[in-house]
């Protein structure tokens, strides 16, 4: 069967679309040669590595194309770790697609989806983790989410794996040199000891899957869902905070029956916002009901809610009940249409998230204790800067690695694999503390070690890697 590795690939490198420069890039054993075929301007097969060279590309006919600057990246100094050529071109999509049409017709094929990165890991030029963070960067929808990108392309979350899995490994030859000599007695290892590595290994994949939950929230931002009783104030107040008329207002209560969406960035972090319908109880209307039930659904799913309370008006039982039922960790309270009460009220209301806390406690709400209030007007603008700053607060006290420079966040794929680890080292607990002999503690261990491994990509299967970069676009 033919080895994909030996075939030279071609695609766009730059994002599709008409722009002022697009990149083409030609990477494998045969990328100098067939660059060289298309090149116009000087000779490519003969430059050396990290050259630029200014001139034209044609086509199978000698036609030209565009006039280019052609970069020459010699083995292993390249991204892929192959000899790579890259082009470029003036960003026409009709330049771009004969460019690559020209390729094929040299004798390149087609880059399949992440198949430079998937070189760039085969060849060692980086690891899984580090291919991984490739597409998050790529991806990335907000500041922390590209810091923790970046972190993981610089091997920081590859380093946290390297230390427990060679500390099992050599625990792991140390009790394989045991089974080999068990005949004559001895024992490399000491039960006690090994109890104790095991134990520190088990604490390092804890540490990571900690993260899990932060890691999710930086790919896909923190879910912040407006939550409340019918008119409110909630879609005035979703639209104020965008600057942007996304939501539906009227004067009529139960005007959004549906969950409107949209996504803003805050303080680095990307914030996925969610208007919904207003939650009363006794609602006939079908179109009504399933609003309720999904905004129901949102809150429940929420990171933070920001549940919104008329200032004009005493709570009612039902408004009580909805904002006793929600996580207090995740809760801030937001008392809108200020600008209805009186001026020396809402005056008194912008001295602090205590003035908003009181006032509330008297019209009924109880509050969990140090939750933030907000007193604010969707209406003006005013005191939405504080809501923010209190949105954010929350945010960041949901440990949601947002604070650190340094932040290692796992994805789901690297969870299931410690969470593989960390259920081996259980056992390998079990078995050291049961006396179990050496051949049963070293199964555990490599189950452990194994796990860890695919995690960074040492022990991976071909499936797993399909599936890992069929994600990415293709020309990365």
């Amino acid at each position: 069967m033919r080895d994909p590795m030996d075939d030279t690939i071609v695609a766009l490198a730059t994002a599709a679309g008409a722009a002022g420069l697009a990149v083409v890039r030609l990477s494998g054993r045969r990328a100098v040669e067939i660059g060289a075929r298309l090149f116009r301007g000087g000779d490519l097969a003969a430059s050396e590595s990290h050259r630029a060279h200014h001139g034209a590309v044609v086509d199978a006919g000698g036609e030209r194309i565009d006039e280019v600057l052609a970069l020459v990246l010699r083995a292993p100094r390249s991204y892929t770790g192959e000899d790579t050529v890259e082009f470029s071109c003036h960003g026409s999509p009709q330049v771009v697609d004969e460019l690559v049409e020209a390729g094929l017709a040299a004798g390149a094929r087609l880059a399949a989806p992440g198949e430079f990165t998937r070189r760039a890991f085969l060849n060692g030029k980086l690891d899984l983790c580090q291919a991984e963070a490739v597409a998050d960067l790529i991806a990335a929808s907000s500041r922390a989410a590209r810091r923790a990108a970046l972190e993981q392309l610089r091997g920081r979350l590859s380093a946290k794996l390297r230390a427990p899995r060679d500390d099992l490994l050599v625990l792991l030859a140390d009790i394989e040199a045991s089974i080999d000599f068990v005949e004559e007695g001895i024992e490399f290892f000491g039960r006690e000891e090994a109890g104790r590595r095991g134990r520190a290994a088990s604490a390092q994949v804890e540490s990571l899957l900690a993260t899990a939950a932060d890691g999710e929230l930086l790919r896909s931002g923190v879910r912040v869902t407006l939550a409340g009783a019918p008119n409110v104030g909630k879609s005035s107040l979703f639209n104020c905070i965008l600057q942007s008329p996304r939501s539906i207002v009227t004067a009529n209560a139960g005007t959004t029956r549906d969950v409107v969406r949209e996504t803003i960035r805050l303080g680095g972090v990307a914030l996925v916002l969610e208007d919904t319908a207003g939650l009363r109880t006794g609602a006939t209307d079908p179109a009504e009901v399933l609003g309720i039930e999904r905004s129901r659904q949102s809150q429940r799913e929420a990171d933070v809610v920001l549940h919104v309370l008329d200032a004009a008006r005493d709570l009612d039982a039902g408004e009580a009940a909805a904002l006793g039922s929600v996580a207090p960790e995740n809760l801030v309270a937001v008392l809108n249409k200020v600008d209805l009460l009186p001026p020396a009220l809402q005056e008194g209301l912008q001295c602090g998230d205590g003035a908003a806390r009181e006032f509330l406690h008297a019209r009924g709400a109880q509050l969990p204790a140090a939750r933030p209030a907000c007193a604010v007007s969707a209406a003006t603008g005013a005191g939405v800067d504080g809501l923010l700053d209190a949105l954010l607060r929350t945010v960041c006290e949901r440990r949601l690695a947002l604070q650190n420079d340094a932040v290692v966040a796992i994805n789901h794929r690297h969870r299931e694999a410690l969470l593989r680890a960390r259920a081996a080292l259980v056992e390998f607990q079990a078995d050291v503390l049961g006396a179990e002999p050496a051949e049963i503690l070293a199964a555990d261990l490599r189950r452990a070690v194994a796990a860890l491994g695919e995690v960074s990509g040492e022990q991976v299967s071909a499936e797993i890697l399909d599936s890992i970069f069929s994600r990415f676009c293709i020309g990365k």
